[in-house]
């Protein structure tokens, strides 16, 4: 999780641990910033690692592969008998490079929610499951999560990620933490708000 990490990065005690014996540093629950991901190679000399998964699908859905030597921000790649496919708002596929919900499909996707059928229709359409993240796939079928559907700010009729606008105030030295929303706005629909 990108706050663990950063948090650590902060720590005195921590900056100073020995990393020669760390292999791997590997991460989920919530996109590395850029900033932090190369905060953390030049202190510990390892790239991390991101995978993606969620309770529905536990506990793996895609993983970069582990010689990876940079931080790109992606997801990985699907984990074997995994499809993953993106989505626009009328379930049609979309293209490579952009954005769309992603679906999941494999042995690692949920049956439905317990006793919970109307529930459990609204998320798994045809066997793909929608996980309510917008994601974008490349040419390879390397995966990058953009923001929660729901997270989503509209300005002006322009579909505006508020882990996008974070992930640019992060590279500013003096910021430490910094959350995004979208706020009411009279001449615009909504507008961006940064809490640092």
């Amino acid at each position: 999780v990108n706050t663990l990490f950063n948090a650590l990065l902060n720590n005195k005690e921590f900056q100073q641990l020995d990393f020669s014996s760390l292999h791997l540093s590997a991460g989920g629950g919530m996109p590395v910033q850029q900033a932090v991901a190369e905060r953390w190679v030049k202190l510990t000399g390892q790239y991390l690692l991101e995978g993606y998964g969620l309770t529905e699908c536990s506990p793996l859905v895609s993983v970069n592969p582990h010689d990876i030597d940079y931080h790109s921000g992606s997801i990985g790649l699907p984990v074997p008998s995994t499809e993953a496919k993106l989505v626009d708002d009328d379930d049609n596929d979309v293209a490579p490079g952009q954005p769309g919900e992603l679906c999941i499909k494999g042995p690692q996707v949920m049956l439905g929610y317990w006793q919970r059928p109307d529930a459990t229709d609204e998320i798994i359409k045809d066997g793909w499951l929608h996980t309510g993240d917008i994601a974008v796939m490349d040419e390879e079928g390397f995966l990058r999560i953009v923001d929660r559907k729901k997270d989503m700010i509209l300005v002006s009729g322009f579909n505006v990620y508020p882990n996008e606008i974070e992930d640019v105030v992060m590279q500013h030295s003096g910021v430490l933490e910094v959350a995004a929303i979208g706020v009411p706005s009279g001449s615009s629909g909504e507008a961006v708000k940064i809490f640092v």
